[in-house]
């Protein structure tokens, strides 16, 4: 495990030996929100100084010399009255407008995901740019992070779970064809694989695989704790924060249903939630619990409790795209918060879209799945294809070696496009994409049709959804064919209701009071000002199944009855 510290140099890095140099000497008890005008996080110079003078006053034989004196004397303490009234109120406004400046935060990122990390990252770097000290531990690392901002790398982490495409302890082309209980089990097994005394003021943590590494919440002595994630709003969100899951409405993330469900979907969906719910709750913490201990040299709390102590969740959702769920007040949307303002294109990717006849595609497969996965045969599949519509052109994120013909000169190929750049162009006219959420989102707030081709997780519920909204096409990987891709090109590019779609979707997407990164600051500054308040946080977290949803008192009535 290194540490880097924005462009500076990796070194080894020694926990116990941080913890232990930066222990600190005062009262552990968090009181952020107190002692408003003395924090310790704001150091100002002692006012006893303002209030003596710098010289001592001696008497004198001169009578009008005393009188001189005096008058000096009365100015100087006018003049210091002046200054120690300026001195107070400065401290005073100052107080009042830095309340949750430059505490120190705690992220944790342990999913070997590099779309998690985009979606993170914009947080981290803003908490950075309004004055607080954040200290990342992840499995990625942003070279050019602020200076106020410390990463501590979680090596190897990607070739362990993804090797080289063929050798990958997670198969993700194996894992795209699986079954929906069989796909459940794989989510879990993921966030298994993925897990192999200082104080702060707020720890901020990505849920989404379990509560591998929240054992640091016991180390730091338990301070506010804000849970994210970037996937949504996963199934298991009610044991975190209560509420409650209604299966008859929200889908799990495996079943494509409609809306509203019949019977049977209810009823297969309330299934796959039981069976989620009790896997998670007998299989993969339990497992988890113990490959944490290993890491750890004290005995570790339950894990579970530990992620029940969550204050504020913040979700990568928005209503445009995520059905209506009821959840408690501390779970806050913050969907597309990776989203910024497109950046200008460097001249070469201009000019090419700019001089698209009818306009250009944008081909591009995130961050996890490889061309190599494609296989050679698929890859030039694509290329045909785009080779028969010369009318368009064709951007393609390739991360290949090489290709397995030569390309058309409609398309372009680079081993990596600024996505969120080149889906704010007026000419990009479709996205084939692999329908993760981050570039479904995207794709959303641009206003850009999709063709899809999910993997695996989400990816097939987030194509479903923007299918049954007439916003894209599915393209199918098992049976996929030159024809196929030319037929579904021809779909989006030329039927204008695709368009159209998208484009009420955008307007939805967008209609906010303000933007998602700001509404997440504002909540995770929020819980340092408040971070023993549980009053918006649901009693049901506490209660077994039974009673949170009422069947003892039904059961009661049924016997009395």
């Amino acid at each position: 495990m290194t540490k880097v510290h924005g462009k500076r140099y990796a070194y080894k890095f020694d926990f116990q030996g941080l913890a232990a140099a930066t222990q600190p000497q005062t009262d552990p008890t968090y009181k952020y929100q107190s002692d408003l005008f003395m924090s310790p996080y704001h150091h100002g110079a002692k006012l006893s100084s303002f209030m003596s003078p710098h010289h001592s006053m001696t008497s004198s034989s001169g009578m009008g010399q005393l009188h001189s004196q005096r008058r000096t004397r009365k100015q100087y303490e006018r003049g210091k009255m002046r200054l120690f009234v300026s001195v107070i109120v400065s401290a005073m406004l100052l107080g009042i407008a830095s309340q949750v400046e430059c505490a120190n935060i705690l992220v944790l990122m342990s999913v070997v995901s590099q779309s998690h990390f985009i979606w993170i990252r914009p947080i981290v770097n803003r908490l950075a740019e309004v004055g607080h000290n954040v200290t990342v531990l992840s499995v990625n690392v942003d070279s050019a992070a602020p200076a106020n901002v410390t990463y501590i790398h979680l090596e190897n982490s990607y070739n362990t779970l993804y090797g080289n495409g063929t050798l990958a302890r997670n198969d993700i082309l194996k894992r795209s064809n699986e079954m929906a209980m069989a796909a459940t089990v794989s989510f879990y097994k993921f966030g298994l694989l993925g897990c192999e005394d200082f104080r702060f003021d707020l720890v901020i943590y990505d849920f989404t695989c379990g509560p591998c590494v929240l054992a640091l919440l016991h180390k730091f002595h338990y301070p506010p704790l804000v849970s994210v994630t970037g996937f949504g709003v996963p199934q298991f969100t009610e044991r975190l924060v209560g509420g409650h899951k209604a299966a008859s409405l929200v889908p799990h993330f495996t079943q494509l249903t409609d809306n509203p469900m019949p019977f049977s979907q209810r009823f297969t969906n309330t299934l796959i939630h039981l069976f989620d719910a009790l896997y998670r709750r007998y299989v993969f913490l339990p497992r988890l619990q113990q490959i944490a201990q290993q890491a750890f040299d004290f005995p570790l709390p339950d894990l579970t409790e530990l992620e029940q102590r969550t204050l504020i969740m913040l979700t990568n959702s928005n209503p445009a795209l995520d059905p209506a769920e009821s959840m408690p007040p501390n779970v806050i949307p913050v969907g597309g918060l990776q989203i910024v303002e497109p950046k200008p294109l460097p001249s070469e990717l201009q000019n090419f879209i700019d001089n698209a006849p009818q306009g250009a595609v944008l081909f591009a497969m995130g961050t996890n799945f490889k061309s190599k996965m494609f296989t050679a045969e698929r890859q030039a599949m694509f290329l045909e294809a785009f080779a028969h519509l010369p009318e368009y052109r064709f951007l393609w994120k390739f991360d290949d070696d090489q290709l397995p013909r030569k390309a058309s000169s409609n398309v372009l190929i680079r081993s990596w496009l600024p996505q969120n750049d080149i889906l704010a162009q007026p000419k990009v006219r479709a996205f084939i994409t692999h329908c993760g959420l981050m570039s479904t989102q995207e794709a959303t707030y641009h206003g850009v049709p999709m063709i899809g081709i999910p993997i695996y997780v989400d990816q097939h519920l987030n194509l479903h959804r923007t299918v049954q909204v007439g916003a894209g096409v599915k393209l199918d990987l098992a049976t996929l064919t030159t024809g196929s891709i030319v037929a579904a090109l021809r779909e989006v590019l030329q039927n204008a209701s695709y368009q159209q779609a998208i484009g009420r979707r955008s307007a939805l997407f967008r209609d906010q009071p303000e933007k998602p990164l700001e509404r997440a600051v504002w909540w995770i500054e929020w819980a340092l000002r408040h971070p023993r308040e549980d009053r918006l946080r649901s009693g049901t977290v506490k209660m077994n199944y039974l009673a949170a949803n009422g069947f003892d008192v039904f059961a009661s009535i049924f016997v009395n009855s």
